[in-house]
């Protein structure tokens, strides 16, 4: 394969649910008061258009319903670009899992999605975290890297809960988010002690870079993880999600590489895509531009 870039991204598509009854699950059922809609055919077009005109080698993604829909996706709108698709059923009443979707062929993949709260005794990952090996294009058996896809607890507030117990609430979901991002840490630095290792830890981990929520995973200093998005100079085109309901642009989505892997950014290359056809999602896609052959 010639030498040449490789594009790794990360993208929140916002439900993507398809239009099939699942008989294991009321996320998509009709009848249910917390059924997700399928998208309708515009959007599915225009989350598709986003991804024909980016290209990305390799996409970690949330939000996913199943792999059926991921497949049908890839297939219908994508002209099957990705070559392997990765996306285990993770913990999400809804049914809204984490995937990787690549051009390159993929490796082991592993699911954390059974890891426990140790003080509750629950599943401590919403979603899941999903490890996945992305593989070199001439030889499957040679590791490129290694790509954590992440999706943390939202701050979503039921509406139904009375203004008296939503600073509770609040306080559940920081705390939830917090023991993600120590866990996240944890599992990486026991998976790659060697600060030469090559790995990335990706997706939507529902708060911005300076909140405490996320400190035990971007501060910590062993991992001496790099955001990606720290090289746009321009801090208004940082944000990667716009909520309508409080006109609020926040950084939810990260690109994280290790230091050593942080050495093969293309320069210039780091963009959060705010423009052009953005439709189907309230998130948007972050990019970088690897040189790894």
């Amino acid at each position: 394969m010639a030498s040449r870039p490789i594009t790794v991204g990360t993208y929140n598509v916002n439900n993507l649910f398809d239009r099939f009854d699942d008989p294991y699950s009321y996320s998509d059922d009709t009848w249910s008061p917390k059924a997700t809609k399928a998208k309708d055919l515009d959007q599915l077009f225009q989350l598709g258009q986003r991804l024909r005109e980016d290209e990305p080698d390799v996409l970690a993604m949330q939000e996913v319903e199943d792999k059926g829909v991921l497949y049908e996706f890839n297939v219908a709108q994508l002209g099957r670009h990705f070559k392997d698709l990765a996306l285990i059923p993770g913990n999400d009443p809804r049914g809204i899992d984490v995937a990787l979707a690549s051009t390159l062929p993929l490796g082991q993949v592993v699911s954390y999605q059974f890891i426990r709260d140790k003080d509750t005794g629950r599943k401590l990952f919403s979603r899941d975290l999903l490890e996945v090996e992305v593989m070199h294009p001439d030889n499957p058996y040679q590791r490129l890297f290694t790509i954590f896809v992440n999706h943390f607890k939202s701050k979503f507030i039921d509406p139904k809960v009375k203004a008296a117990d939503r600073p509770a609430a609040e306080a559940e979901n920081d705390r939830l988010r917090w023991k993600q991002a120590t866990a996240v840490a944890q599992i990486v630095k026991a998976r790659f002690p060697n600060p030469n290792d090559f790995f990335i830890i990706a997706g939507d981990l529902n708060d911005t870079p300076d909140a405490a929520t996320l400190a035990p995973l971007l501060r910590d200093p062993q991992l001496r993880l790099f955001n990606v998005l720290d090289l746009v100079q321009d801090t208004s085109k940082r944000w990667t999600h716009y909520w309508k309901a409080q006109k609020e642009y926040s950084q939810l989505d990260y690109l994280l590489l290790s230091p050593a892997l942080a050495q093969y950014i293309v320069p210039g290359s780091v963009q959060v895509v705010q423009k052009g056809s953005i439709g189907g999602s309230d998130h948007r896609p972050v990019y970088v531009k690897l040189q790894l052959f």
